[in-house]
């Protein structure tokens, strides 16, 4: 009976070594908040911590790492941002990490949702599944060279806006 509670044990620590702190909604979710907002959902989880600012053409990116050392890598990048003529602000969210398989299961999380496939092919380096709604552009991206795996998601300006 012992070996088998410490074959459970050892499982279920191979599964929280490798869990994914963040999901596809959370990223759409994401281009919907300001930066400051998208900085504070990021951060009050105690799952990411700022890693670095970056300036460039006049945008604040943020770039966020997961704290924990016991799951596999995860970061995500916040506000390089598009400005409209209209003045509008549309977001872009990017999320990688070093376990390919949480992009398997973003994937899956967006087929679930109303967003149409419009692509899925290979480059030289990476399986590329691309999905559109009124809403958003989502690129995922599949390293075929290592286990590595990211997503852009990109907020698209529509009527109303």
């Amino acid at each position: 009976m012992k070996k088998y509670f410490l074959i459970l044990l050892l499982f279920c620590l191979c599964i929280s070594a490798r869990a994914q702190n963040i999901s596809f909604f959370d990223l759409t979710n994401l281009t919907n908040l300001s930066d400051g907002e998208a900085h504070n959902y990021l951060t009050l989880g105690n799952i990411f911590k700022r890693d670095y600012i970056q300036e460039l053409e006049g945008n604040k990116i943020e770039h966020f790492r997961t704290i924990s050392s016991n799951v596999k890598e995860q970061t995500v990048t916040i506000g390089n941002n598009t400005r409209l003529a209209n003045g509008n602000v549309l977001h872009n969210v990017t999320y990688t990490t070093t376990y390919a398989q949480h992009v398997v299961n973003m994937i899956s999380q967006a087929k679930r949702t109303r967003m149409i496939m419009k692509f899925q092919g290979t480059d030289a380096n990476n399986n590329i599944y691309i999905f559109d709604s009124e809403f958003y552009r989502v690129a995922m991206y599949i390293s075929t060279v290592n286990n590595t795996g990211s997503v852009e998601v990109h907020q698209k300006d529509f009527a109303g806006y």
